[in-house]
């Protein structure tokens, strides 16, 4: 099984009679598919509206030209097809934590739980951070940046990153993915939450000036509690779909400040 790198929702399973395939938010598909060392074919049925409205069936051819890496464990090159012409790469992995291992460079094994639970906010919302135990000291980052000595920063540019996923994209939208938002540790079972706790400290500053545009005009003006930012620790869960992990929310000292 591989996983796009950019996408971690597209998964591409190759076996000698089939390639079976999802694109995000797509159902399976299945087709044939032809290689060499250095190029991948296979077609996919597909439609089209002509310029009259009418529903045309076609045939999405695709090439990918690509190279292995020395270990064969990812797939990089170039993907062509009826839309034009893309940068591509995959990452071969087991199950999604070894691949979220591959992609970001950091080894951790998570901790057990029968009480864990899915999460019930859309995985789009949660910003991953990464936390691995080595040589008595705690190695962090976050989906965004090599570290977590910027979590600030990077809150704030996954916040923006997320805002289009939210139709008819509205100011009161805009609060919508910020209640949504929320953390995704994927940390090491040696890591305690207390130090989850401790290192993601973070205080965003949010300005009641700036949020008064979101509130009916009877409410403007009001000076707002701290909101506490969610942090949910994942557990061990061998599923191959990012969508669906099990986790535990924890106690935090993150918080949203409104001055």
């Amino acid at each position: 099984m591989w996983y796009d790198l950019e996408n971690e929702y597209s998964t591409w399973h190759f076996y000698p009679d089939s390639l079976v395939f999802k694109f995000a938010g797509n159902k399976e598909e299945k087709t044939d598919w032809h290689a060499n060392n250095s190029e991948i074919k296979f077609e996919v049925p597909t439609f089209y509206w002509d310029s009259s409205g009418s529903i045309k069936d076609t045939v999405n051819k695709v090439l990918i030209n690509y190279h292995l890496s020395a270990k064969k464990d990812s797939l990089y090159g170039t993907l062509k097809n009826n839309y034009g012409r893309h940068n591509f790469c995959l990452i071969k992995a087991k199950s999604y934590n070894e691949y979220l291992n591959k992609k970001f460079g950091v080894k951790f094994a998570l901790p057990k739980s029968d009480e864990a639970e899915s999460i019930n906010i859309n995985s789009i919302y949660g910003m991953k951070i990464f936390m691995e135990a080595s040589s008595e000291m705690i190695v962090g980052r976050t989906e965004i940046s090599n570290s977590i000595n910027n979590l600030e920063d990077d809150i704030k540019q996954f916040k923006d990153s997320t805002k289009h996923y939210v139709k008819n994209n509205t100011e009161s939208n805009e609060m919508l993915v910020d209640s949504r938002f929320h953390m995704r540790v994927f940390a090491d079972k040696s890591i305690p939450d207390s130090v989850i706790t401790k290192l993601l400290k973070v205080k965003i500053t949010l300005y009641n000036s700036e949020l008064d545009k979101y509130y009916p005009e009877n409410l403007r003006g009001y000076k707002r509690a701290p909101s506490p930012i969610k942090i949910y620790r994942i557990f061990e869960n061998e599923t191959i779909d990012p969508s669906n992990l099990k986790a535990k929310k924890i106690e935090t000292i993150a918080y949203n400040i409104y001055i």
